[in-house]
């Protein structure tokens, strides 16, 4: 048996206890800041989303291995389900003054729910909404916009990822036609508007033609500008989940890059949800 193979056998139990210890936030701030990037760091740290939901689901244990009887009994999900919170969030830290005893509730409300119903996180679900913070450049100036993407399973029972919705700032180039020079005439329907098809030619201005108010959605202005290129896509600046899969809920996932137990993707909100996919990335500041 080697020597690595002894150590990383003998890692798991420090390390349980170590992270059970993280869960009462007066010692969690003791070692902040003292810890190193140390193997057990990197091993408790959790460092991508699919990781996330295997220990959101106690599939894995910290090694990123099945887990097994032993360590399901040292690390029920109501211990392993608080260890994937943000415990630096000013509202869990009872001597801070953003202390929220409503959220402390909430939180225990939520672990109460999950693991009483066994729920589970599918990490192929459409209630799963990444978020890509990206920045673009249109018409050769920077801007933020946030595009929203989830899950489609294809009929060969793929799954791909798909755009749902993009918001920013950038449908201030869309505008309407005030000088009046682009229309379709009054009389238009006495000539079987023949003028018809000279307005839809009319590339680049066809939203003067449609009718007053005429708004289209920020997806398909997007999609529009790109073609046009009029926008040109650089890279995702950030990437948060947006998790409204579980009953009932909602909770907010994002990567904290710190050199703590406490890190790597965590959760950073909750709330109590019952809107659908939809209206609730409508209504998401």
């Amino acid at each position: 048996m080697s020597d690595s193979f002894i150590i990383k056998r003998s890692l798991t139990p420090f390390l349980i206890s170590m992270i059970c210890l993280l869960a009462f936030p007066l010692y969690g701030q003791r070692i902040t800041g003292k810890q190193k990037a140390t193997e057990d760091i990197y091993i408790a740290r959790i460092k991508q989303f699919n990781e996330f939901a295997d220990r959101f689901n106690l599939v894995s244990d910290f090694n990123g291995n099945p887990a097994d009887s032993v360590f399901k009994a040292k690390m029920p999900r109501e211990k392993m389900i608080p260890l994937l919170f943000d415990m630096k969030d000013p509202r869990s830290l009872q001597q801070n003054a953003g202390y929220s005893e409503s959220f402390t509730r909430l939180k225990a409300d939520f672990v109460k729910d999950v693991v009483q119903k066994n729920l589970l996180l599918n990490k192929y679900s459409p209630g799963i909404i990444a978020e890509a913070r990206s920045r673009i450049l249109v018409n050769g100036n920077p801007q933020t916009v946030r595009i929203f993407l989830n899950q489609e399973v294809t009929e060969d029972r793929g799954v791909k990822w798909v755009i749902l919705a993009v918001k920013g700032n950038f449908s201030d180039v869309f505008r309407t036609d005030s000088t009046m020079i682009r229309f379709i005439q009054p009389t238009s329907n006495e000539t079987d508007f023949i003028n018809l098809k000279r307005a839809l030619e009319d590339t680049g201005y066809l939203h003067y033609y449609a009718y007053k108010g005429f708004e289209p959605d920020n997806l398909t202005l997007f999609l529009y500008y790109v073609n046009e290129g009029i926008i040109k896509y650089e890279y995702a600046e950030e990437v948060i989940y947006h998790i409204i899969s579980i009953p009932g809920w909602y909770f907010r996932v994002r990567d904290f890059n710190r050199n703590e137990l406490n890190s790597g993707w965590l959760i950073t909100d909750l709330t109590r949800n019952n809107l659908d996919i939809k209206d609730f990335i409508k209504d998401l500041n």
